[in-house]
């Protein structure tokens, strides 16, 4: 019995087995898990179990065993903790702790629970490393050409996802993954920075605000938000209970993204690039460039990773940047949009007379079911408004979580408002609210299918919602400007006439402006609309779920 023990404590599988699998057991239990580290911890142990039939050079499993073990401990001591799995933003939230608040933390969050589990894992892993034996290239032929051909295979998918597309969390686990994913996004990110510090310390455009009256303004990017799902719009579902209460809002219900991905997207709504040349917006001003440049003091509260290309580097050109997720240790799908809302209250208690505040809100991101309180799932019976009469019980279920998602965005959006409007009725100054999306979503309108890509376009991921409110002050002051606004409220319109729009929201004049490209003029030129080749206003509007889904009722 004793030499059957042994020999199972030696067998290649069962080290590596315990060390990769256990901290993942932890997750499952404590965390909100990723089904990505499953895939990568199961795949490296069969990729060390393979390698264990073709070498016996035993130091090679024993440091790969410990290094595994190390970070396990750690990927295990975050998940009891903070219900979690490392992610690039809780390495850069490490990474920006120093000594002392490092032991501060620590001791916080020190339990004698998390300590015997992981002293448990260790005293384990190390028996079994201990135990380890590769039996080397074996002389049964069906484990020489098994553990050849998963070797290769799994070799083969880590040398593409590390070493060619550099994709490390998917292709390393916990805190292995999440670390150099960290340096690789913090290296490009910091280098985006300082050319857009460069183009903004070396461009010959000019930017004024002469007006007396104190000033602020609010812009909130939704995202993956629809209009298509927004009651306010005519969806039949009530997404917009505090919102569509209000009589003081203003609608634009013809503008489109012109992509249906956030990157590219936010590239051209941001900058005053053009969204026909794919990498000008490296050399484009912003609109947080302007306003700096205006005289503004400059917020950028962020609940999205910090990690996120150029529209981090936009928000990092902020006077004031916040990226919440900075502040937040543990399971990300709980860090909701609501945490923007005190940071929304410390930019309002400034002092400074003029004032520009973006809020980049995680909105309705996939996992929709991950973005709202339990307190907002409203939506969960009929009716449902598809792309076919007899949607399936998870096609519904989709629906109901991307509607309570949204129901949770107007939520936030209302609160916004009504700080700004309280503010207003104090100082009499000028504050308006503008809500966009970055883009829409698919969620079976129009299509078997939930989410966006540029592969099939449907409008759903293109139709995203353009909300403006204004303060009375900002009304009566600038009258001519809001008729003209309310005039082209129907104008059809693409994200990439934003930067416009907000400068001329923002009264700054700058030899920059375009009149033909904003929404305030009574010179406004709308273009010919083309999303990915596609021509909106002939082939892709006339597939608008708008159109069809009062028509489509499913309420069985």
């Amino acid at each position: 019995m004793v030499a059957r023990l042994k020999e199972c404590f030696s067998h290649p599988a069962s080290a590596f087995l315990f060390i990769l699998l256990f901290p993942f057991a932890i997750e499952f239990i404590f965390a909100e898990y990723s089904e990505r580290e499953l895939i990568n911890r199961t795949g490296w142990f069969i990729m060390i179990w393979a390698l264990a039939y073709l070498i016996t050079y035993r130091p090679l499993f024993i440091l790969l065993g410990l290094l595994f073990t190390v970070t396990g401990s750690a990927d295990i001591a975050y998940a009891i903790e903070f219900n979690g799995i490392f992610t690039t933003s809780s390495v850069e939230a490490i990474a920006q702790t120093n000594a002392s608040e490092a032991f501060e933390f620590i001791q916080s969050y020190f339990s004698i629970s998390a300590f015997l589990i992981i002293i448990f894992y260790l005293i384990a892993s190390l028996f079994l490393l201990n135990r380890f034996t590769a039996p080397g290239f074996s002389h049964k032929k069906a484990y020489k050409l098994s553990a050849i051909g998963f070797f290769a295979i799994f070799a083969l998918l880590i040398v593409d996802g590390i070493v060619i597309k550099h994709k490390y969390g998917k292709r390393l686990p916990g805190i292995i993954g999440a670390y150099p994913e960290f340096l690789k996004g913090n290296l490009s990110l910091s280098k985006e920075i300082q050319q857009r510090e460069q183009l903004v310390s070396n461009t010959s455009y000019t930017f004024t605000n002469n007006e007396d009256l104190p000033q602020t303004y609010v812009f909130i990017i939704g995202e993956s938000a629809s209009r298509t799902h927004m009651s306010l719009y005519g969806y039949q579902r009530e997404t917009n209970h505090q919102l569509g209460q209000r009589d003081d809002l203003l609608l634009f219900d013809n503008v489109i993204s012109n992509y249906v991905q956030t990157l590219p997207s936010l590239r051209i709504t941001l900058t005053s690039a053009d969204s026909l040349a794919s990498s000008s917006h490296a050399k484009s001003l912003s609109v947080v460039d302007a306003a700096n440049l205006a005289g503004f003091e400059t917020w950028w509260i962020s609940n999205q990773q910090p990690l996120r290309g150029t529209y981090s580097a936009v928000g990092y050109m902020a006077k004031k940047t916040i990226f919440i997720s900075n502040e937040f240790f543990g399971n990300e799908t709980h860090r909701f949009d609501n945490h923007v809302l005190p940071k929304l209250d410390l930019a309002l208690a400034s002092e400074a007379p003029k004032k520009a505040i973006f809020i980049h809100l995680m909105g309705s991101h996939l996992k929709y079911d991950k973005r709202y309180p339990k307190s907002f799932s409203k939506f969960n019976a009929p009716p449902y408004y598809g792309f076919k009469q007899a949607l399936s019980d998870t096609q519904k279920s989709y629906i109901d979580s991307y509607d309570n998602s949204i129901l949770f965005s107007d939520w936030i959006t209302n609160n916004a408002i009504e700080k700004l409007n309280h503010k207003a009725l104090n100082d009499n100054g000028l504050y308006s609210l503008t809500y966009i999306a970055d883009h829409g979503e698919e969620v079976f309108d129009s299509a078997d299918f939930k989410g966006h890509g540029p592969d099939n376009v449907t409008p759903g991921m293109v139709e995203i919602p353009f909300i403006t409110w204004l303060s009375k002050s900002f009304i009566s002051n600038r009258g001519s400007q809001v008729d003209q606004l309310r005039q082209n409220k129907s104008a059809p319109a693409m994200l990439d006439s934003f930067f416009y729009f907000a400068l001329d929201m923002m009264n700054i004049e700058s030899d920059l402006n375009n009149k033909t490209k904003s929404l305030f003029s009574d010179q406004y030129l709308p273009k010919n609309r083309m999303v990915y080749g596609i021509d909106y206003d002939h082939t892709m509007k006339k597939q608008s779920p708008l159109i069809t889904k009062l028509s489509n009722q499913n309420n069985k």
